[in-house]
């Protein structure tokens, strides 16, 4: 697991998310100069992204217990040792975190796919963005349905095809404990509704169509009926969003 690695081993982790955050987060959100809170910030490699990019500081959240060394050594590398007092990672969750403040962006790199009460989580964001252009943004791959929505080293949408009982062997315990209590069964259109209850105004959305989308035909007939194919060929959701009050 990412959190039994060595610090040089979990600072690589870090910083090979660059180029997939600058893909997704970029075009949506200029960190220069900028407060951001990063939600669910697990060993900061999205604290990374924006500290290189100029934020003025940065606040991750997450419910594990912070481990900061690989961050701060991945900081040193990209010859950014004198920002380590640029970031905060607290152990949390955004309905526990205390007054921290506002910030110009809210960020969340593939937390929300885990997370179960989208609307109420959603609208718990409201206290840190409370001024006109703040902005909420959100990436979340893979989906459940997707053929990666499993998180396991299992094959195309293998989580649908086969039985509990099937797929359950060829798991470590670990893993399959996270599969059967860590993902939410979140769809494209179940996000979209908690958006909408949560009051929030959608800004923009792009979507990642599914990697092994030139196997859905051939597994099509191994996964039920009732499963609709664009939440099978959905894999991921990319948005801005923001309340009322920020536009």
């Amino acid at each position: 697991m990412l959190e039994d690695l060595p610090t040089a081993e979990l600072a690589a982790y870090v910083r090979k998310w660059d180029g997939h955050l600058t893909r997704y987060f970029g075009p949506r959100m200029d960190p220069a100069g900028k407060r951001i809170l990063v939600i669910g910030s697990q060993f900061g490699p999205e604290i990374l992204w924006a500290l290189k990019r100029g934020a003025a500081r940065v606040v991750g959240v997450d419910p594990a217990p912070a481990r900061t060394d690989a961050l701060e050594a991945a900081l040193v590398e990209a010859g950014l040792g004198d920002r380590l007092d640029a970031f905060e990672m607290i152990s949390g969750t955004t309905h526990t975190l205390g007054d921290v403040g506002g910030f110009d962006y809210v960020m969340s790199h593939n937390v929300f796919e885990h997370i179960h009460d989208l609307a109420h989580t959603l609208m718990s964001l409201r206290r840190f963005v409370p001024a006109r252009g703040n902005r909420i943004v959100i990436f979340a791959d893979p989906l459940f349905y997707s053929s990666a929505g499993h998180h396991l080293r299992a094959g195309p949408w293998e989580h649908l095809t086969r039985s509990a009982a099937e797929l359950e062997p060829t798991v470590p315990p670990r893993q399959w404990e996270a599969y059967r209590t860590q993902l939410n069964g979140m769809t494209i259109t179940d996000f979209l509704g908690a958006v909408r209850d949560s009051g929030m105004i959608l800004l923009d959305l792009g979507i990642v169509p599914d990697r092994a989308m030139d196997r859905f035909a051939e597994l099509r007939p191994l996964i039920s009926p009732g499963l609709k194919p664009m939440d099978l060929c959905c894999e991921g959701i990319a948005c801005t969003l923001a309340f009322p009050e920020n536009i």
